[in-house]
């Protein structure tokens, strides 16, 4: 029997999903203020656009590759030693961007800090997944809510150092900023919880509710599976969407004579609704499932970007940043739980992996894509209704997952 102060203790899964969300909002936060440093890197070089975001594009690339390496390690030696891992190149990486001179210095910092980026999402959602049961999607959502934090703070951070100092220095901040952040989680880090992992509610009673529960799925079994396949395009879908639009929404603003700290509060924007919507999700999802929640966030994204091409007042690029926050957001921890839901907690780690080198893919391709547009065009108003048709088709993809494997038995879930 449980004592009084047993059922009012914080369950130690909050603990870390609060660390892993602060971990995901330095080391994303640090990506999605690439948009504030696009032009000044652009303008201190004298390179165009699509040469100055190519390194980011190749780093989100081989973060996808190092994903499923980081995937691997995480099921094996637990998150600990892969957030360290990311945490020192992360510090690295950054400190080489803010020395550049050379534009291989640029391609060479932004590949180490892949290795931060992939040692982010992987280890934290898997581990996240394997501590929660009922409330994992709201558990994934708080710690993908990271992201958000990260676009609401790091590029007006950023913005201001590089209007005050230079684009150099603000580099070098983000680097202490991801330093001191990772260190808290390494130290609390645990792989699994305890065999009875969640307790049934906030308050200690009891909750019953008939699930059915599906065997875990080796990885084998997984990528023999069409759902496997279809995650995997969603999240190449998604991810080019995010990156074509979400990267250069500042610049896109400044192009149209947005100033330069209005243009990146726009993102302040996108990443509150990025949090809030991760939030609503988790309670989606556990009324209606994570199909239905990535569905209906979907359609959120799609209508973002139809503002986003035709904005012209800074009012409808504040509506358009925040409605693709809210889909981004909302779209995201559901899509994430399937991985779990689908095929079991065996390999969710290396499967969690295999799905984010789509995502990293997506990145990759979205932000080249955007700036190649941009070059050719001169704006990016074809990139944006591009997006457009690449959230349709997460969307039609989405609607066509079922489930791979009947259920095992049925449970009664405390």
């Amino acid at each position: 029997m449980k004592s009084p102060d047993a059922k009012h203790r914080l369950y130690y899964g909050w603990i870390l999903v609060i660390a892993f969300s602060l971990v995901m909002a330095a080391a994303y936060g640090a990506n999605f203020a690439f948009g504030v440093f696009l032009q000044p890197i652009s303008d201190w070089f004298s390179w165009d656009r699509a040469t100055t975001s190519g390194p980011l594009a190749m780093a989100l690339w081989v973060s996808g590759l190092l994903a499923v390496g980081m995937g691997i390690l995480t099921d094996r030696l637990g998150p600990r030693f892969v957030v360290l891992l990311g945490a020192v190149a992360g510090v690295g990486g950054y400190v080489i961007i803010s020395r550049t001179s050379q534009l291989w210095h640029l391609y060479a910092g932004f590949v180490i800090t892949a290795v931060n980026t992939s040692s982010v999402w992987t280890p934290l959602v898997s581990t996240t997944a394997r501590w929660f049961t009922r409330r994992r999607v709201l558990a994934i959502g708080i710690v993908t809510g990271g992201i958000g934090i990260g676009q609401m703070f790091m590029p007006p951070l950023a913005n201001f150092l590089i209007q005050r100092l230079n684009w150099q220095t603000a580099y070098v901040a983000i680097a202490v900023i991801i330093g001191v952040v990772s260190l808290p989680a390494v130290i609390i880090c645990r792989r699994s919880p305890p065999e009875n992992p969640e307790p049934a509610t906030d308050t200690g009673k009891t909750q019953t509710k008939s699930i059915p529960i599906h065997r875990d799925m080796s990885l084998a079994e997984s990528i023999r599976t069409s759902p496997f396949w279809l995650l995997f395009f969603i999240n190449v879908a998604q991810a080019s969407m995010l990156f074509m639009a979400g990267m250069h929404i500042a610049a896109h603003a400044v192009d149209n004579g947005i100033g330069a700290s209005a243009a990146a509060f726009t993102l302040t924007f996108m990443g509150g609704a990025n949090i809030a919507a991760k939030l609503f999700a988790g309670g989606i999802a556990e009324r209606r499932g994570s199909t239905f929640t990535l569905l209906l966030f979907i359609g959120s994204e799609a209508v973002s970007l139809v503002i986003l091409a035709f904005a012209g007042g800074y009012w409808m690029f504040i509506l358009a940043a925040a409605l693709l926050g809210l889909g981004i957001g909302g779209a995201t921890p559901p899509l994430a739980s399937l991985v779990a839901e689908f095929f079991g907690l065996r390999s969710v780690g290396t499967i969690t992996g295999l799905t984010g080198i789509g995502w990293a893919g997506g990145c990759s391709l979205g932000t080249v894509i955007g700036d190649v547009i941009f070059d050719a065009t001169g704006s990016y108003v074809i990139a944006f209704l591009v997006g457009v048709g690449l959230a349709v088709a997460a969307g039609v993809m989405a609607a066509s997952l079922r489930h791979p494997g009947k259920p095992a038995k049925k449970t009664t879930l405390q």
